[in-house]
């Protein structure tokens, strides 16, 4: 579903991986024994951060969405998170936003891997 959505053209597998490693605050929702969404989610001891959410389109517009974030809050609440910071496409922030998120103004910054470009002197 998120290589569908285009988070990336990664197989299945890596992403398999990744859930794998995130499944303390990670989040599947399920309709109908279907995948309808899927929240990615870590946590550092002081925030949660939430990198991917992703609802099937067919499940769009149900509340599934919130419904993954309202989930993901409990859990970091217990976890005694100091907050959840999520990161955002910009056409979603209206979604957060309903949600009661702020924009700090902050930039994230992004610099992509290719591994097979990296040299050894950078490690």
């Amino acid at each position: 579903m998120l290589t569908a959505e285009g988070f990336g053209d990664d197989n299945a597998d890596r992403l398999c991986t990744a859930f794998d490693r995130l499944q303390t605050f990670s989040l599947v929702a399920l309709r109908a024994n279907r995948l309808a969404g899927v929240l990615l989610a870590t946590f550092n001891g002081w925030h949660v951060f939430a990198s991917h959410l992703v609802v099937a389109p067919s499940a769009r517009g149900e509340g599934i969405g919130q419904l993954l974030i309202r989930t993901l809050l409990r859990q970091a609440a217990t976890a005694n998170a100091k907050g959840l910071i999520v990161d955002s496409r910009l056409s979603a922030v209206g979604f957060f936003q309903k949600l009661d998120f702020r924009v700090p103004g902050a930039v994230f910054l992004i610099k992509d891997i290719q591994l097979d470009q990296m040299s050894a002197e950078v490690f």
